[in-house]
């Protein structure tokens, strides 16, 4: 799958995490939690050699294109 697709990117593309749970067979809840590591792996990663991560500003934008749990 190439970067930029799949259910990583939908919510960058403005889906619902409720549309995202039900694409994938789960809750918004779970579709939510399951992508907020990922953000936090990716700015972990930042500055790391042969590593990309997300900077700060990067990051911050990924947690509010995700939102708050209780907004998925």
């Amino acid at each position: 799958m190439r970067a930029g697709t799949g259910p990583r990117a939908l919510p960058a593309a403005g889906a619902s995490w409720s549309q995202i749970g039900a694409a994938l067979g789960t809750s918004a809840q779970a579709a939510g939690e399951a992508h907020t590591p990922r953000i936090d792996g990716r700015a972990a990663a930042h500055g790391k050699p042969g590593r990309t991560g997300f900077d700060e500003a990067d990051a911050a934008e990924a947690r509010a294109v995700a939102g708050e749990p209780e907004d998925r």
